[in-house]
C-alpha cells in the first residue's frame, strides 16, 4: 500500500462515501475557495473520479486577491478536467455588520441553485475536525441550549461533510504529501471573526493549558444526544397513539424541562418546523390557555388545546395570525400581509411621509409580522428606553376598540423592529419603527412597509 492509499484523508474520505453513498455514483456541487482544506478534497474527489461541478464565489471584498482565487481555482479545474462556475458579487451590497454571514447566504444560495439545475445528489464541503469544534464553541459561548451543542452532521439534507473527522494538521500534511496547489486567503489569519478569534487567539493558549480540550469538546455532542435520548423516553409516557400530548402530565412537568418536551413533540409532528426559542420559553402560558385556543408555532401550524391534551395543528388562511416573511422572497417580488406590501429594496435615501421603513441590514431574518400581545415592547424611534406596545398605541390615540388590530414586525432574534397602526393617526402616522432599525448615512438595503387603501 502506498502512501496515497494509506493517508487518513482518503481512508476516511473513502468511509464516509462508502457509508453515504454506497449505492450511486454521485454528482457533487463542491465550493471551491482555493484555500487548503477545499483544495484537498477537490484532489480527493478528483484522484477517485466522482463527478463533479465546482463553484468558486468571487466576493470582491479583496480586490485583486479577489480575482487570483479565482484564476486560481479555474486553472486547476480545468488542468484536472472539472467543470467549474464562478459566481461573482458586488461587495458594495455586502452586509456591513455581518459580512461573513453575508458571504456565506450567498454561497449557499448558488450551490443550492446549481444542485436543482444539474439535479445533483449533494453539496459537498471541506469542513473539518477543527471546524466542528468552533462550532461547538461557538454556541455554548452564544447561549445555546444543551439541544443545539450537536455541532455539524457528516451528511445534513442535502449538505455532505466527508472530511468532519479529519483534522486540520492531517489535511496539511495530506496536501504537502501530494503536493496539492492552494492559496492562502490572508482573512482567515485576522482575529476579526469569531471563528478566527477562537482559532488564532484561544485555541494556542488551550492547548498549553489544557491538553486535549479539542477532544473533550468533541465529546459534547454525545451529552446531547443523551439529553435527547433521555427527552424521547419521557415523551412516549406522554404522548398518546394519536400523537396528543397529555396537559395534566405536562404540566406537572419541571419548568425547566417542558421546552425540551414541547420542541421533540413538535419536531415529532412537524419535522420540517424551525421553532424559535420564544415559543418555547413561553411554555407557561399553555398553563391558561382555554379548550379550543392556541399558539402560533409558525406561518401555518399552532399549538391547540383539546380539553385534556395539546395538538400540533393547521392553520387555515381565513384564522392566520402569524406569518413569516423571508428575505429571498422579496428580491424580486413583494409580499401582501392584509393592506400592506412588505418589500426589500437598495435604499435611495427618500423617507416616505407615511411609509415604515427599517434598516434590512440590522434584522435578524426571517421576519414575523403578528398581532402584538400583553407584555411586547419596543424602543421607539427617537427614545431612549423601551415602552409597551400597548401604552405606546394608547399614546397614540389608538382606539381601544381597534387596538386588537396593530400589528408587529419581529426580527428572527425576537426583536420588535415596527408596531403597525390599525389606521393612519391624524398626525398621519402608519406606525412607529424601532431607535435599534433606523436608516442611517451607513443604510445600504430597507425594509419598506407600504400601506395601500383596501
Amino acid at each position: 500500500m502506498n502512501k496515497y492509499e494509506s493517508s487518513p484523508a482518503v481512508t476516511k474520505f473513502r468511509k464516509q462515501l462508502k457509508s453515504h453513498f454506497s449505492e450511486s455514483s454521485p454528482h457533487f456541487i463542491c465550493g471551491v475557495s482555493g484555500g487548503i482544506d477545499s483544495m484537498s478534497l477537490l484532489y480527493l474527489l478528483h484522484r477517485h473520479n466522482i463527478t463533479t461541478t465546482v463553484v468558486h464565489c468571487n466576493y470582491g471584498l479583496r480586490g485583486e486577491e479577489s480575482d487570483q482565487d479565482q484564476e486560481f481555482v479555474e486553472q486547476i479545474c480545468s488542468l484536472w478536467n472539472i467543470d467549474c462556475v464562478t459566481a461573482s458579487f458586488d461587495p458594495e451590497n455586502r452586509n456591513q455588520n455581518n459580512i461573513q454571514a453575508w458571504a456565506r447566504d450567498l454561497r449557499y444560495q448558488v450551490f443550492r441553485d446549481m444542485m436543482h439545475e444539474l439535479q445533483a445528489d449533494a453539496i459537498i464541503t471541506a469542513h473539518h475536525q477543527d471546524d466542528q469544534v468552533e462550532t461547538i464553541m461557538q454556541k455554548i459561548l452564544r447561549g445555546a441550549g444543551i439541544n443545539s451543542w450537536k455541532g455539524m452532521d457528516v451528511l445534513d439534507g442535502d449538505l455532505f461533510r466527508p472530511l468532519l473527522n479529519l483534522s486540520k494538521t492531517e489535511i496539511e500534511e495530506f496536501a504537502k504529501e501530494n503536493e496539492i496547489p492552494f492559496r492562502e486567503d490572508e482573512s482567515n489569519i485576522k482575529p476579526d471573526y469569531a471563528r478566527n478569534f477562537i482559532r488564532i487567539t484561544w485555541a494556542p493558549k488551550l492547548d498549553e493549558l489544557f491538553p486535549g480540550w479539542r477532544q473533550n469538546i468533541l465529546k459534547i455532542p454525545e451529552r446531547a444526544e443523551e439529553a435527547d435520548l433521555l427527552v424521547a423516553e419521557l415523551l412516549k409516557h406522554l404522548m398518546t397513539d394519536d400523537h396528543l400530548l397529555d396537559r395534566n402530565q405536562f404540566l406537572a412537568l419541571d419548568k425547566k424541562i417542558r421546552p425540551f418536551i414541547l420542541a421533540e413533540f413538535i419536531k415529532i409532528n412537524a419535522p420540517e418546523i424551525s421553532i424559535s426559542t420564544g415559543f418555547l420559553m413561553d411554555s407557561e402560558s399553555l398553563e391558561n390557555l382555554q379548550t379550543g385556543a392556541g399558539i402560533s408555532i409558525s406561518e401555518d401550524l399552532q399549538l391547540i388545546r383539546n380539553r385534556d391534551y395539546f395538538l400540533v395543528q393547521k392553520v387555515s388562511e381565513r384564522k392566520r395570525s402569524i406569518w413569516v416573511i423571508e428575505k429571498e422572497d422579496l428580491q424580486n417580488n413583494t409580499e401582501q400581509i392584509e393592506n400592506f406590501r412588505f418589500t426589500e429594496k437598495k435604499w435611495d435615501q427618500n423617507i416616505p411621509e407615511k411609509d415604515l421603513i427599517i434598516d434590512s441590514d440590522k434584522i435578524t431574518w426571517p421576519v414575523s409580522v403578528r398581532n402584538w400581545k400583553d407584555g411586547d415592547r419596543i424602543r421607539p424611534f427617537g427614545m431612549e428606553g423601551s415602552q409597551l406596545v400597548s401604552d405606546l398605541l394608547t399614546n397614540n390615540k389608538i382606539d381601544s376598540s381597534q387596538k386588537k388590530s396593530a400589528k408587529v414586525v419581529q426580527s428572527f432574534d425576537e426583536n420588535i423592529s415596527a408596531v403597525i397602526f390599525p389606521h393612519v393617526t391624524n398626525e398621519g402616522r402608519t406606525g412607529v419603527i424601532s431607535e435599534l432599525y433606523k436608516c442611517t448615512d451607513k443604510t445600504q438595503r430597507i425594509l419598506k412597509i407600504i400601506r395601500h387603501s383596501t
